[in-house]
């Protein structure tokens, strides 16, 4: 393509110093459509790369020293100066050094930045180096590597003044079509680490909904296999995304982020010259809403185990599933979910992540020639426990309950639980859920005499109550003082 446009511009260039010759008023020269095209490319860029930052990560050697919002740190903060001390990430003036690299897109008003999982898991430090030469230390604030997908924000240091950052325009991904002009910039090599200039690539978008079997382990760009079965669709870049490039911008040619480069290559012997983006449509929006707040990304789960060739026929069906308890069966063959057609299971698990757990879902299944119309309540796919959010939801009295497929799921098929209920999530220590001796997952089946079985349930019906209120687990009643 590179090289079409290349003879293009020769090509109308040749002609026009006749056209510089015509009188005013004549048709416009051959050659405003490339010039269109370049500027329009120029302007994109020129819009999209203040809001492009370059990302250097050293590695925590423990887990409790990953750079979290909330966690103690390891420089001293009374006085702000060792911020800045001399680290492997340093030299020189004030120059980034790493080979440990990646991209990100300022999202938020607060300085919110938009990168790959990869590229900050594990983290110990994070510098960033944004447009105007601005360094500053980062914190994770909500991370998913479900969908590799995290936030990280400035860490708010006294002494230091925080960065002026520039939040990008989002655009819609759902309207790209194959062909679209996209620019990928992006912290290329780990160019940007002087000047925090992002590098620049153009190409079109070759397709709109691709599914790759693979995952990035880290920053070293090593590929390792996994069957990425909830991983969305992604867009197709046919221009190539060098190293460091993860985490980084797709934008059109209005400068909107339409996509986040997630992968730098696909499998040996496919697609080598392509580049992979996390779609920024209704879902990818959504999601970097949710960490932008420092929130968990929840998923809906159906529980049913598709077939060896992963078509949307249902193998098995776990018992005590929304699948199980809205009598799907094996050999079922799901046709739509509420109204969107399913191909395939990557058809299924892309709808049904769309939806999260508590929603109600209408399927459309053929079982034995005759077409059937389910209604399914999802619950919730377990925690990765590399997942990380900084805001949770309120307490009740020390208590943090879950869905009961948090715990189940782990063992699928679901084994058959003693009750139904919601599953105790967490504790605070010296709460009057801690001092009742509510421990973690245990079922909770009761409030007073209220049945729940999903959190929204359990917060509706303790919202307003006063004094003592006994819970019913499936080991007995325990009564939470207030």
């Amino acid at each position: 393509m590179t090289l079409l446009l290349a003879l293009a511009c020769c090509t109308m260039l040749a002609g026009s110093d006749v056209a510089a010759d015509d009188p005013p008023g004549a048709a416009p020269a051959a050659v405003d459509p490339v010039s269109a095209l370049e500027n329009a490319v120029v302007d994109a860029i020129a819009r999209a790369e203040p809001s492009v930052v370059a990302i250097s990560r050293e590695k925590a050697e423990r887990p409790e020293d990953l750079a979290i919002r909330g966690r103690p740190r390891s420089f001293n903060r009374e006085n702000p100066t060792l911020l800045r001390r001399r680290s492997p990430l340093d030299l020189g003036q004030g120059e980034l050094i790493s080979f440990d690299f990646g991209s990100g897109v300022v999202v938020g008003d607060k300085g919110q930045i938009l990168t790959a999982y990869h590229v900050v898991r594990g983290a110990g430090r994070l510098l960033v180096r944004a447009a105007g030469r601005q360094q500053f230390d980062a914190e994770i604030i909500a991370a998913d590597p479900r969908s590799d997908l995290a936030v990280i924000a400035p860490m708010n240091i006294p002494g230091i003044p925080p960065p002026q950052l520039q939040p990008i325009r989002l655009g819609d991904a759902a309207k790209l079509r194959k062909g679209c002009f996209l620019v990928s910039l992006g912290n290329s090599f780990n160019a940007a680490r002087r000047d925090g200039k992002p590098s620049a690539s153009v190409g079109i978008l070759s397709n709109v909904a691709r599914q790759l079997d693979r995952d990035v382990d880290d920053l070293s760009n090593t590929p390792k296999r996994s069957s990425l079965l909830n991983s969305p669709m992604l867009l197709q870049l046919d221009s190539k995304l060098n190293l460091g490039m993860s985490g980084g911008a797709v934008v059109n040619l209005k400068g909107e982020l339409v996509g986040l480069t997630t992968m730098a290559a696909s499998p040996a012997g496919f697609d080598n010259m392509a580049g992979y983006a996390m779609p920024m449509d209704r879902v990818g929006r959504h999601a970097v809403e949710i960490l932008k707040q420092g929130r968990e990304i929840e998923y809906g789960l159906l529980g049913i185990i598709p077939p060896p060739n992963l078509t949307n026929r249902v193998e098995r069906v776990s018992p005590n599933s929304p699948a199980g308890q809205g009598d799907l069966q094996a050999n079922d063959e799901i046709l739509a979910v509420d109204d969107e057609p399913i191909h395939d299971f990557d058809d299924l698990i892309l709808a049904i992540n769309a939806r999260g757990p508590g929603d109600s879902v209408r399927l459309k299944i053929r079982r034995n020639d005759a077409e059937l119309v389910k209604t399914i309540v999802l619950a919730k796919f377990p925690i990765d426990p590399e997942a990380i959010a900084t805001t949770r939801p309120p307490a009740w009295r020390g208590l943090r309950v879950d869905f009961q497929s948090t715990v189940l799921v782990n063992r699928l098929p679901f084994a058959e639980p003693p009750v139904t209920g919601v599953v105790v999530a967490e504790i605070e220590d010296g709460s009057p859920a801690s001092r009742a001796g509510l421990k973690k997952q245990q079922v909770i089946r009761l409030v007073n005499e209220t049945p729940v079985t999903t959190p929204a349930q359990f917060d509706r019906a303790v919202a307003n109550l006063k004094g003592d209120v006994t819970l019913v687990t499936e080991a007995g009643p325990v009564r939470v003082p207030e």
